[in-house]
């Protein structure tokens, strides 16, 4: 159950009425490991299996879905317990930090296909590059949404392509936890996550990234914005980043020869 139905005083044309509304459940669960409390999660109370695994992984708190010994969930009690076969682990899969201090200049657009030469060099990066098929199936995602959004209005989807296919698609009133979950579905499915394209109604923020980052993904699209810190990371880790997706166009923020997006 990810809704409920509530009773509404509903204001229109300066009358009001009282009727029914539709809004999105919300829940508040204990994360424990080994014992340990170590966060919160404030979330849609489905796929949580899903959810846990993708948020140990892409906060770094593991490197392989193996580590974890048990995953135990008490709904009642508002309570996840884990218990891993090792100690919580920091990484970061590139060599470079993580988040790069604010000195750090902008980097220019890797293999940027706009700065090629004009003439022949021209015509082979239009060859070269395809961005029609990212734009296709954003489209196909984003005007056709799940149905909490559809009911509601008050959710975040993510969806996860492997190669030109969508493999899963989650939905969660947090844009962080819908990532998870589909993180968290592809490690269960054993889906070779650097293989795959990140598509998300959600903001592209640093926090964000770094999820993106840590979980190997090479490159993500959203239908919203990005911020500065978001650009920097993109291009100092290689992961290609688009955003403002909507309507067959969008903008690329970085590009990285692990994207995918090659004919």
């Amino acid at each position: 159950m990810k809704k409920e139905t509530v009773e509404i005083l509903k204001i229109k044309n300066g009358n009001c009425f009282l009727t029914e509304d539709e809004v999105a459940l919300e829940k508040h669960f204990s994360v424990k490991v080994n014992g340990e409390k170590e966060f919160s999660l404030n979330c849609t109370p489905e796929a949580l299996e899903e959810l846990i695994l993708g948020r140990l992984y892409t906060s770094g708190m593991i490197t392989e879905k193996k580590q974890i010994k048990s995953l135990r969930i008490f709904p009642e009690q508002r309570e996840i317990q884990i218990s891993l076969n090792s100690k919580i682990t920091s990484f970061v899969r590139s060599g470079s930090p993580l988040f790069p201090p604010d000195r750090t200049e902008l980097p220019k657009l890797a293999a940027d296909p706009g700065r090629r030469e004009e003439g022949a060099e021209k015509k082979k990066q239009e060859k070269e590059w395809d961005f029609s098929w990212i734009f296709q199936t954003a489209e196909e995602i984003f005007e056709s949404p799940e149905e909490l959004f559809r009911d509601t209005g008050c959710a975040h989807s993510c969806a996860l392509c492997l190669g030109k296919k969508v493999v899963c698609r989650f939905e969660d009133i947090g844009r962080h936890n819908a990532l998870d979950k589909a993180v968290g579905w592809a490690l269960k499915k054993k889906i070779p996550l650097e293989e795959t394209i990140v598509f998300t109604s959600g903001r592209i923020s640093g926090d964000y990234l770094a999820k993106i980052i840590r979980s190997g993904i090479p490159a993500v699209v959203s239908r919203a914005a990005v911020t500065e810190e978001a650009v920097r990371m993109a291009r100092i880790h290689g992961v290609a980043m688009y955003g403002f997706v909507r309507k067959g166009g969008g903008n690329c923020y970085a590009l990285s020869e692990k994207s995918l997006i090659k004919n």
